[in-house]
């Protein structure tokens, strides 16, 4: 993890940047006062030391305005395409990069995820469990991320977070996004996860769209994938991992 003083900060940065540092995910923190509040690593590795606004903004062809603004823009860095999405929670802004990939112009029902204005929170507990596959794992809970972004209605909710607990003796990961959304019908719950399945963006249905290279990552990591409503009043994805520990 880059050098930052936790303890400094406002404990809602502190979770972000946990979460961003355990996922591995290019990225980085802007507070409400437009300072650099972290940069992981992985950013360093495309564009450099960064420690001012201006710096990231020049780094990434991007503007920083409102950070209580959600944004996306596909930028070129190092011949690649890359996301760059701001996504603003309680004290500041999370700038995340992902890979970008245009559709291929044969396919018109490509689902296109917009983004709203969403309340998002992160729960992450202090823990000393890790996870070498960053990336996979990035890749794996952005896929639950954007279906909740999908599905939540203009001024929702989402929760992101991880638990380390134990299964048959052995430690876990359990992460989970919770959302306010429509709830996954009784009979899609385990059907959505399938290869085969064909996601329909304009359903009436909740179901999701590449659930199923979720599964195949957590099953080629000794853990599983569910969707779960019980209380009725949220639909909640969990994603169970064994930590490096626990090989």
């Amino acid at each position: 993890m880059s050098d930052v003083r936790l303890d400094s900060i406002s404990p809602a940065i502190a979770s972000m940047t946990n979460v961003l540092a355990a996922t591995g995910a290019p990225a980085a923190i802007v507070g409400e006062d437009h300072s650099i509040k972290f940069v992981s690593d992985e950013l360093k590795k495309l564009i450099g030391e960064v420690t001012t606004v201006r710096q990231l903004e020049q780094a990434l062809h991007i503007q920083i305005g409102d950070v209580r603004r959600p944004s996306s823009a596909a930028v070129v860095i190092r011949e690649r395409t890359i996301l760059v999405s701001i996504v603003p929670f309680a004290a500041g802004a999370a700038v995340v990069l992902r890979p970008h990939f245009d559709p291929p112009p044969q396919i018109s029902d490509i689902p296109k995820v917009e983004l709203k204005s969403i309340q998002l929170e992160v729960s992450v507990p202090d823990f000393d469990e890790r996870f070498r596959h960053h990336d996979q794992l990035a890749d794996a809970l952005g896929t639950l991320l954007d279906n909740s972004l999908h599905y939540v209605s203009s001024g929702g909710q989402v929760v992101i977070g991880v638990r380390p607990m134990e299964h048959k003796g052995k430690p876990i990961l359990l992460f989970f996004v919770m959302d306010n959304g429509p709830l996954v019908p009784e009979h899609m719950k385990h059907v959505i996860f399938e290869s085969g399945f064909m996601w329909n963006a304009q359903a009436s249905e909740r179901t999701g769209g590449g659930l199923y290279k979720v599964r195949e990552f957590a099953t080629a990591h000794g853990g599983s994938v569910w969707v779960d409503s019980k209380t009725q009043k949220a639909c909640s994805f969990y994603l169970r991992v064994e930590p490096d520990s626990g090989h």
